[in-house]
């Protein structure tokens, strides 16, 4: 019994340690902000807002105004981290929900947009717009016209 303590512990400590540092190497940003134009006249938004707003299933901000939500490339590490802290669910799980509206028609998945630069001009330059980024200085974004509504952090 004792042996098996002496093997068990070395091999827990390589397991954490190497579980710690796949976590510290994600995406290096501990929380994702969700963005809206400053003339979304929007303050904020609550979770539940935020997953009906990028999940399709509402198509207006909370006071009426239309949006249309950007969304991040598939395969995308901040995407894959955004709908996981977002929803629970894995991101196969909400690949496979978009497959399922696609094929139904009912509705389309957020425009995907590729870099940081373009979101940021994009939501800067339209009232409509939400999106996510990683964490940024708010102030930085406020220059821009651009309100973060919304912080999801790692589950």
């Amino acid at each position: 019994m004792m042996n098996n303590i002496k093997i068990l512990l070395p091999l827990l400590f390589i397991l954490v340690t190497l579980q710690g540092w796949g976590q510290g190497n994600r995406d290096d940003a501990s929380s994702i902000q969700v963005i809206v134009n400053v003339q979304s006249e929007l303050t904020e938004l609550n979770r539940k807002q935020v997953m009906s707003l990028f999940l399709g299933r509402a198509r207006s901000f909370p006071n009426g105004k239309s949006t249309k939500a950007f969304d991040y490339q598939i395969g995308s590490q901040l995407r894959e981290n955004f709908f996981e802290w977002l929803t629970g669910k894995s991101i196969s799980d909400i690949d496979a929900y978009w497959a399922r509206l696609r094929y139904s028609g009912r509705t389309s998945p957020p425009r995907v947009i590729s870099d940081l630069d373009t979101i940021l001009y994009i939501v800067s330059k339209n009232q409509n717009a939400i999106a996510y980024i990683r964490q940024q200085d708010p102030a930085q974004l406020a220059r821009q016209g651009i309100v973060v509504v919304h912080t999801l952090k790692e589950l």
